[in-house]
């Protein structure tokens, strides 16, 4: 247990925090007497108040700052928050029902009209799916007409919406910008119909249009309230370059189940700063996984700490450069042979699931969800086979001589680009370092500080990286397909593998015969029928939120299979994360005979099983406000 006075006592000179009351009656938890410490990142030269500022707020976007509906982070369960309902209609309608006593941290009330706010200004994503603008029905319900050609199903909507910090905007506070926002929006061409291109609310979006736009949105990044502008749990009471107060809000819809009267947060980025932190209980909670050396040191030096895992739907391995001509297709298959798969998962992730696919556009456990189980058995699979690797090498027409593979008549020299900021990537780094010198392969690694400068250094023309340590396969969106095929094709490993994508030349030219395709990935695969026909991967994304089941069967076939046979990487394993957990302060942990056995919880629950989902909702990453707004943390009386 840990009490507000103490903390005052050694910080009241720095965060002026006042002393707290206690309970009158025994046993009964009082929030005000209990603070809750995590350390996550924000702006030292200060923040802008309110979410779209443009600025990193830290703990502020976990616990002040909330969606309609909370989806917890790779078990894909939705929390109402916002939304108290959210109906889909068959006449390709929804009413969002926004909670009744949904009040801003100023009192006021959150209303349709803020939710309209939200959407008219920020063009995220379910706006392409919208047919027109959206409708105030009464001060708390906002109606959502659908494009009939292109609407997602049920599921898809729910997660769309939830994926957005509806939270954020307050209409009467920016009035100004979101009504310029519409100006500039209705000015624009009416999409026509069947028309599956960028096209928010069915309004095609001009480069003329898109100047004002911009303009309009850098004025309302530029706004900064006198109060941050959130509805969540916890409001913002003081803000340092070091350190941040939160406090509770009582005014909340759930305040009965928020347990803990202030958030304590640290702004340390340094991972050895972290360690630190947890080591000498500075924090209760921190998000993700250390060497193991490390995360047994730090359990050693905190007794109170637990450290809990669960699946990431994300796979780690290396992803090859195509603009490196080395990269030929025999080149590509023999390393899938290369290397001991789960020798090289233990140096990155020993608690990590060992994978023996190439890069296939979905980690393992998303694959097996989603796809037919006769498909995903049909993925190829590679041995530890180094025999085989040489063979498909001299196919290729190198050669070895001294110990030394050659490409004509040159010893073969390789860089491995990696973000050095993350253990497990570099842990692999190194072990494929070992692997490659120890085959015939000379390897430089090439450490980058951090992930912006690796990206920027991965994805430029002529890189100075043959190949990287990446995330081969990762869903960064909530578990449908098209979050992780985003990535692979267009986010992050599109551009560091150089695919080709189509140009305005081609359009001109004939190449293409759709506008639409134009940046998209020039990707041309063969199906999984077996046919011998072809398919541009570009083609099947934009419509696939609104396929049947069946649809999106057959189709994530073609895409996974058709990617598989390609060998554009391969995976090491599937990712397996964790959290630090103060188990004496949090009373409501799961899994406690396995805390009571080993603080070190090695326990991976198994997909879709009960322990999957609550110890996911411990993850504060994962789940956000709602840890505390649905009461999933609750301190020791």
């Amino acid at each position: 247990m840990r009490r507000t006075p103490k903390i005052v006592l050694a910080l009241a000179a720095f965060l002026m925090l006042t002393a707290c009351r206690t309970s009158s009656i025994p046993g009964e938890i009082n929030p005000d007497d209990y603070v809750f410490r995590v350390n996550k990142t924000w702006d030292r030269t200060g923040i802008r108040n309110h979410y779209h500022g443009g600025s990193n707020i830290g703990p502020i976007e976990w616990l002040s700052v909330e969606p309609l509906v909370q989806y917890v982070r790779s078990t894909d369960e939705l929390h109402y928050l916002l939304a108290e309902e959210i109906i889909h209609n068959d006449d390709h309608t929804s009413l969002i029902k926004v909670r009744q006593n949904a009040k801003w941290h100023t009192g006021e009330d959150f209303t349709a009209e803020d939710v309209i706010a939200f959407f008219h200004i920020n063009f995220v994503s379910v706006t392409n799916y919208i047919a027109k603008p959206l409708e105030e029905v009464d001060n708390k319900t906002v109606k959502i007409t659908w494009k009939t050609w292109m609407e997602p199903n049920a599921n898809v909507k729910n997660l769309l919406l939830a994926e957005t910090k509806v939270g954020s905007v307050q209409y009467s506070t920016f009035k100004s910008v979101v009504d310029r926002c519409q100006e500039i929006l209705r000015s624009q061409e009416r999409a026509p119909e069947g028309y599956n291109d960028w096209a928010p609310f069915g309004y095609i979006n001009s480069k003329a249009s898109e100047t004002l736009y911009m303009e309009n949105y850098n004025t309302f990044r530029a706004m900064n309230p006198k109060t941050f502008v959130a509805t969540g749990p916890f409001k913002v009471e003081r803000v340092t370059q070091n350190q941040m107060v939160l406090v509770r809000n009582k005014d909340y819809y759930f305040a009965d189940n928020i347990k803990f009267g202030t958030v304590l947060g640290y702004n340390t980025p340094d991972i050895n700063g972290i360690y630190n932190l947890l080591s000498t209980d500075k924090i209760d909670y921190q998000d993700g996984l250390a060497p193991e050396a490390t995360l047994n040191s730090i359990l050693t030096q905190n007794p109170k700490l637990t450290h809990l895992k669960m699946f990431d739907p994300g796979a780690i391995g290396l992803v090859f450069n195509l603009e490196k001509e080395i990269w030929a297709p025999k080149v590509r298959e023999a390393f899938q042979y290369l290397f001991n798969r789960e020798e090289m998962k233990n140096a990155g992730n020993k608690y990590g699931i060992t994978s023996n696919f190439p890069l296939v556009g979905m980690a393992p456990s998303e694959a097996k969800a989603w796809m037919k189980e006769s498909d995903y058995n049909r993925i190829p699979t590679y041995t530890f086979d180094q025999n085989r690797a040489a063979q498909l090498l001299n196919e290729a027409g190198w050669t070895k001589s001294g110990g030394k593979w050659m490409v004509g008549g040159v010893p073969v020299k390789l860089s491995l680009g990696y973000d050095g900021s993350h253990p497990g990537m570099s842990g692999v780094a190194e072990g494929v370092s070992s692997t490659l010198n120890t085959f015939g392969i000379e390897l430089v690694l090439k450490r980058a500080a951090d992930f912006g400068t690796w990206f920027d250094t991965a994805k430029t023309q002529e890189s100075v990286y043959d190949f990287v340590v990446n995330w081969t396969d990762l869903n960064m969106s909530f578990s449908y397909p098209t979050g992780s095929f985003n990535y692979v094709l267009n986010d992050i490993n599109g551009p560091i593998m150089h695919l080709q994508y189509f140009t305005q030349e081609d359009y001109e030219n004939g190449i293409i015969d759709d506008e639409r395709l134009i940046g998209k990935p020039k990707l041309t695969l063969p199906k999984a029928d077996g046919s011998g026909e072809t398919f541009r991967i570009s083609e099947y994304l934009p419509t696939m939120y609104s396929l049947t089941e069946e649809e999106l069967h057959a189709r994530l076939a073609d895409m996974v299979l058709g990617l598989a046979s390609q060998n554009f990487g391969l995976s090491f394993y599937q990712n397996v994360t964790g959290s630090f957990l103060n188990k004496d302060l949090i009373a409501t942990l799961p899994l406690q005979e396995h805390i009571a056995q080993n603080r070190n919880v090695t326990y991976v629950p198994e997909v879709g099983s009960d322990d999957f989902y609550a110890v996911a909702r411990t993850n504060l990453w994962f789940s956000q406000g709602i840890v505390f707004s649905k009461g999933y943390y609750e301190p020791r009386p």
